[in-house]
């Protein structure tokens, strides 16, 4: 009538933590990787066009009759702000997977102990960010 409960053996539920948890890990370096390789893209295309603005600035000033070069420069103006932007944005993106990576890692440190384990326990920042 009655039946018992059967409940998975403990390093069958160790394993399955350690797969999550490399999962986690592994998506976490992939992120990471993303956002490097999208930084140095854009720096290396902000370069080249902080060079070329200063060429076309130069030669604005030489021969100020150019009216289509202002229009040039100021277009270059306006992309090395939005690239400013977006930089600003990857950092925070940067600084966001490396608060999860450590806060992952503080989590599979106290797996263990089931009373520790929660958002109630994450880094502040990581539950204000998560908040909104």
């Amino acid at each position: 009538m009655f039946s018992v409960l059967r409940i998975r053996s403990a390093a069958r539920d160790e394993e399955t933590d350690n797969l999550r948890f490399n999962t986690l890990t592994h998506t976490l370096d992939l992120l990471d990787r993303e956002l490097r390789a999208e930084r140095r893209g854009l720096k290396e295309r902000c370069e080249r066009l902080a060079a070329t603005a200063a060429f076309a600035q130069e030669r604005f000033e030489s021969n100020g009759s150019e009216n289509s070069l202002s229009t040039r420069i100021d277009d270059m103006t306006q992309s090395m702000k939005a690239y400013t932007r977006r930089m600003e944005t990857l950092q925070r993106q940067s600084e966001l997977v490396q608060l999860l990576r450590s806060t992952a890692s503080d989590f599979a440190g106290t797996a263990e102990k089931p009373e520790t384990v929660g958002l109630r326990h994450a880094p502040a920042a990581l539950r204000t960010c998560l908040s909104k």
